[in-house]
């Protein structure tokens, strides 16, 4: 397997998904960086966010509907996705991992992804009537 190499971009990347917890997309990712670095380019970004991910040092959420979104928090647990401004939110729920026992026979799943849709907090507050 190739080694990959720490760039200066990849660090920033890391370093920014470290420290915010609001599981952004990769263009929110790239508009916060380039506020840091101004010569990085987007390809640079969702390069850096797939070596990331493949590596296992942040997780890649994809979505029922909207764009990826990218979590620091490696261990499993499930998300709230809102279906209005497509935020994505932890829920605290113990991961459940006997659910990975119920598969079709021979096969073997290797973990499991809940995501509950519905409104966030800010978006249940604008449409109310």
């Amino acid at each position: 397997m190739k080694q990959s190499r720490n760039t200066q971009q990849r660090n920033l990347i890391r370093e920014l998904l470290d420290n915010n917890y609001d599981h952004l997309t990769a263009d929110e990712i790239y508009e916060i960086i380039r506020k840091k670095n101004p010569t990085i380019s987007r390809g640079t970004v969702y390069r850096n966010l797939n070596v990331l991910s493949d590596s296992g040092e942040i997780r890649k959420l994809t979505m029922p509907t909207g764009p990826d979104h990218y979590d620091c928090m490696r261990e499993n647990h499930y998300h709230f996705l809102c279906s209005e401004c497509n935020c994505v939110l932890d829920v605290d729920l113990e991961y459940n991992s006997t659910l990975n026992e119920v598969t079709p026979p021979g096969c073997k799943t290797e973990y499991h992804s809940l995501v509950l849709i519905g409104l966030c907090p800010k978006c249940n507050c604008e449409n109310k009537f």
